[in-house]
């Protein structure tokens, strides 16, 4: 136990490392990668697309939409509640500056234009070289009829957590030398809390707007805060973790019920519109699902992987790295392998093997080598844990 003083009162701080969060890290950034492999093949608009789309692609991917990215907000915002527990604010402060702000601008300045140039040339939007498009890429913004990936394409997330740890810094900082944020709260309350929070923002506001758009992983900007911040306070309540451990299958069964329904809703093409009362009533289903997927996943990884080995300690260090360019090699793996005459499934094995090979292999021998490269994908130059 550490004791951190401030001017009104004691805050005592639990500095064992939740090796659980960890593992949660490190199996999600894997399943990120097999959803971006399937991305070729489902029928929404990507970078770049098989010529024959997969029903099975569409479905597996919604799915993963429900959950996969709020795992990553909510351990984010728990990995927010340690780091806080033993930084200062300007500590916090500088760390995110060096483990997201310039893998980001990385990230945008140099491996976002290849991929926009490979989506514009698979979309028949422009016919060239790469060195004929770059002086394109600085013209209007991605997303908005432009090239400049302002948000780094699929470093939207460090986009997001940036902001995010910055916007609701000094509620955190106000949480951690509360005293009240000692005091403890039972799973179901968070649970229940949690999810009329998060079907808030998809009631009240319609999703065509900015902050509600849909195509944040599957969730809007506001969603995503939220969530971030349900995580933070779960984990300075006290009694949170026994607590997931102790009804993690009744979340799971929970789970599964909403999963059932939404499945059914998904392959009937089911749609309500927006300010009825079942359009409501879906918008709750869906916030039911996404966190009974959060604290179901938490309590059986704190059950289960609460521990520490080499692949763990390994995987934390390569973590951001593989997330950072898992995608820019992908795209380039796929855009020749898209244009052979496998079938489907075939296709997304390659590029799935393929690309995974590739993304180690520039981890392995190159990125972890050599110290300025270190500094630009987040990596600590003295050996550390992560805290993203």
């Amino acid at each position: 136990m550490n004791t951190r003083n401030n001017p009104s009162n004691t805050v005592l701080v639990n500095k064992e490392r939740q090796y659980y969060l960890d593992w949660i890290r490190i199996i999600m950034i894997l399943i990120v990668f097999l959803f971006h492999a399937g991305r070729f093949f489902d029928s929404d608009d990507w970078h770049i697309k098989n010529a024959v789309t997969s029903p099975a692609a569409d479905f597996i991917l919604f799915l993963l939409k429900g959950w996969m990215m709020p795992i990553f907000f909510f351990v984010s915002g728990a990995s927010t509640w340690f780091a806080l527990s033993y930084k200062s604010g300007a500590e916090f402060a500088a760390d995110r500056v060096k483990r997201i702000l310039i893998p980001l601008l990385f990230g945008i300045f140099i491996l976002s234009p290849p991929q926009v140039y490979l989506e514009r040339l698979t979309h028949g939007q422009f016919f060239g070289s790469f060195w004929l498009f770059l002086p394109q890429y600085f013209s209007g913004w991605y997303g908005f009829g432009g090239n400049f990936a302002w948000m780094g394409l699929h470093l939207w997330y460090l986009l997001l957590l940036f902001v995010f740890s910055f916007v609701v810094l000094p509620l955190f900082i106000w949480w951690k030398n509360n005293r009240r944020t000692s005091t403890a709260i039972s799973p179901p309350t968070c649970f229940s809390i949690f999810v009329l929070l998060l079907a808030s923002p998809g009631m009240l506001v319609p999703l065509d707007s900015f902050l509600m758009n849909r195509s944040f992983g599957g969730w809007g900007i506001a969603e995503h805060l939220i969530i971030f911040v349900c995580g933070f306070y779960a984990y300075a309540k006290q009694g949170f973790r026994t607590g997931v451990i102790r009804l993690r299958y009744y979340f799971l069964f929970i789970t599964l019920i909403a999963i059932a329904i939404n499945s059914y809703l998904f392959l009937h093409h089911m749609l309500y519109q927006y300010g009825t009362l079942a359009y409501c009533l879906k918008i709750l289903l869906r916030s039911l699902a996404c966190f009974g997927w959060v604290l179901t996943i938490c309590g059986f990884a704190a059950n289960h992987l609460n521990h520490t080995n080499r692949f763990l300690k390994y995987g934390n260090e390569a973590l951001l790295p593989f997330y950072i360019i898992h995608q820019p090699l992908m795209l380039l793996t796929g855009y020749f392998i898209t244009k052979t005459t496998f079938t489907p499934f075939v296709k997304y094995l390659l590029i799935a093997i393929v690309s995974f090979a590739l993304v180690m292999i520039c981890y392995q021998f190159i990125i972890r080598k050599f110290k300025w490269l270190r500094l630009l994908f987040g990596m600590p130059v003295a050996k550390r844990v992560s805290e993203v």
